[in-house]
């Protein structure tokens, strides 16, 4: 049985996956309080002794403000969650096997800038092209780029549900990775009723 570690563990998504596919394979997933991704110590903590044939980078972190009304702190902690503790885990997953396929969590807001979310999107896009640079390295690496998906972490944001995902829609894309459906390297930016692969210009 294959092993799948989910950074973002708490949030719903990663808890709809594990209860769906708990007996397909032998999924861990982490929160803050067992795996703080954006400190170097305890990522390293985390993967002593440990290896994962998957793992998902799928914790987020997002405070929406303009530049101007901005906490610094806040915006930091936003990169560091989406975009450093990305770099952390894979890194330290390839050193115990570097066969182990990574699937980023990136965003539509890594190709659409969106008003005060100047952090997120940033990150999101760091992630993108932080995916593709790495399968250019030889590692199996894929990312996927979803819109809203109607789980709590939009809570606050202040957004429609009317077109947002729901939980399996984003599982299905990772399903179909696994089962070999793409390429090393491929950007999957995916929207309600909307797929492409590999976009260059997306409105």
């Amino acid at each position: 049985m294959k092993t799948i570690l989910i950074t973002g563990g708490a949030g719903d998504w990663a808890t709809s996956f594990a209860n769906k596919y708990g007996e397909q394979f032998e999924i861990t997933t982490t929160d803050r309080k067992t795996l703080d991704v954006t400190s170097p110590e305890s990522v390293a903590n985390f993967f002593e002794g440990k290896r994962f044939d998957i793992v998902i980078n799928n914790a987020g972190s997002i405070h929406p403000k303009t530049i101007l009304e901005a906490d610094e702190a806040k915006w930091i902690n936003d990169i560091n969650v989406n975009l450093i503790g990305t770099f952390l885990v894979s890194k330290k997953a390839l050193e115990a096997n570097k066969k182990t396929i990574i699937i980023n969590i990136s965003s539509t807001a890594g190709f659409n800038s969106y008003a005060n979310w100047s952090s997120y999107c940033s990150a999101k896009a760091g992630v993108i092209t932080f995916s593709k640079s790495i399968a250019l390295d030889g590692f199996e690496v894929y990312c996927l780029c979803p819109g809203a998906i109607d789980t709590k972490f939009r809570d606050g944001l202040n957004l429609s549900n009317a077109n947002a995902m729901q939980c399996d829609d984003l599982s299905k894309y990772v399903i179909d990775v696994l089962d070999g459906q793409y390429s090393s390297g491929d950007v999957l930016f995916i929207r309600k009723n909307e797929f492409v692969l590999n976009p260059t210009n997306i409105s």
